[in-house]
């Protein structure tokens, strides 16, 4: 721990975060994995009071700092790392930025892709969607690094990563598994609206979940693949996923197919029948709120957006709105400790900020 001699962060964070740590660090010693997280900070070059800007950075900053409090295992983020909304310059400068904090930090990271991270919220606004950046450059900025790391998570071709801590596996998908191809000189996708995993994705998934012998999964995405209601949360094969995470706890075998979309369909095949574990939850981000609900028994476990969202902002959703987020007060930022207990079989999610403060669940 306090591996943070050289992270300044800001006073009133210091204090809030101190306070935070003393709280939260007898509830996490001693748990087999304990995690950092922070999901969809928005970062952006333009400041504003109300919404977003570079505190999305900060918020980062903050959360290294926090990690050297604690007895954390590893730093994770669950996308939407940049607002997309600035020159495709501009979103790269802020994009290396926040990977170079995961570096600098002695803890081992994830990160997985969000579907603002591809710069479309700025090409949207520009003729011939001008300024979306190529899948190529998160995979060199983000993926390349986090594979270079000492100790690193397995990156899959589809940017699916995995590592395992103790007899926990945990799997973080990517929800932005989109073919790019230029169609006329414009993207044949809007990859901030077109969130999705390949069936190639889902393999790769499957492979790992029967390579897991007797090890809890815990599944992490940024966006949720399904929703309350029980429908699909990705455009494409959010139900596929899901389905697969409900054989893996019945310890089945079979095929799961994805239709006939030359993008997103095929089939794959899989055996859990040699497997001992069970799906912990699946974390994510995306939505800017916080939720807990079961789907055929697999916990979804939603995150809140660790940016900036005032109050009379428009964009802000109705659970950011009742926390009434203040730039410079703990309201501004969200984030969260993920603790694991595989003794106790307890998985705990404790927040700060504009978070809530414990919950706690088995499974």
């Amino acid at each position: 721990m306090r591996h943070h001699e050289n992270i300044t962060i800001r006073r009133f964070a210091k204090q809030d975060l101190t306070q935070f740590a003393d709280w939260v660090r007898p509830r996490i010693t001693g748990a087999s994995l304990n995690l950092a997280v922070v999901t969809d900070t928005h970062d952006r070059t333009k400041l504003s009071r109300s919404f977003y800007g570079p505190n999305g950075y900060w918020h980062v900053l903050e959360q290294h700092w926090l990690a050297g409090e604690l007895p954390i295992d590893w730093r994770v983020h669950l996308g939407d790392l940049v607002d997309g909304s600035e020159p495709s310059f501009l979103t790269q400068w802020r994009l290396r930025n926040i990977v170079s904090d995961y570096e600098a930090s002695p803890l081992p990271y994830v990160i997985t892709k969000g579907n603002h991270d591809d710069n479309d919220k700025y090409a949207e606004r520009n003729r011939r969607f001008a300024g979306s950046l190529h899948p190529w450059v998160f995979n060199e900025y983000v993926f390349r690094k986090m594979k270079a790391q000492v100790g690193a998570p397995l990156v899959t071709r589809h940017g699916l990563s995995v590592f395992d801590w103790a007899n926990i596996r945990v799997i973080t998908l990517n929800t932005s598994d989109v073919p790019v191809r230029w169609v006329g000189g414009r993207k044949n996708y809007d990859m901030k609206k077109t969130l999705a995993v390949t069936a190639a994705q889902v393999q790769e998934l499957i492979d790992a979940l029967q390579s897991a012998g007797s090890r809890d999964v815990l599944i992490m995405s940024h966006a949720p693949v399904m929703t309350r209601s029980g429908k699909p949360g990705l455009r494409f094969n959010g139900r596929q996923v899901h389905e697969v995470l409900r054989a893996f706890n019945d310890k089945l075998a079979g095929q799961v197919t994805f239709g006939s979309h030359p993008d997103f369909g095929g089939q794959a095949q899989f055996d859990f029948t040699g497997t001992q574990g069970t799906i912990i939850a699946s974390l994510s981000g995306h939505w800017h709120t916080e939720e807990d609900f079961a789907v055929n028994g697999i916990h979804y476990c939603l995150l809140n957006t660790a940016a900036l969202m005032g109050r009379n902002h428009g964009l802000t959703t109705r659970y950011n709105r009742k926390w009434n987020r203040t730039i410079n007060t703990p309201s501004e930022y969200a984030g969260y400790v993920v603790s694991i207990d595989a003794v106790h079989r307890r998985l705990g999610v404790y927040g700060y900020g504009a978070a809530s403060a414990a919950r706690v669940f088995g499974y």
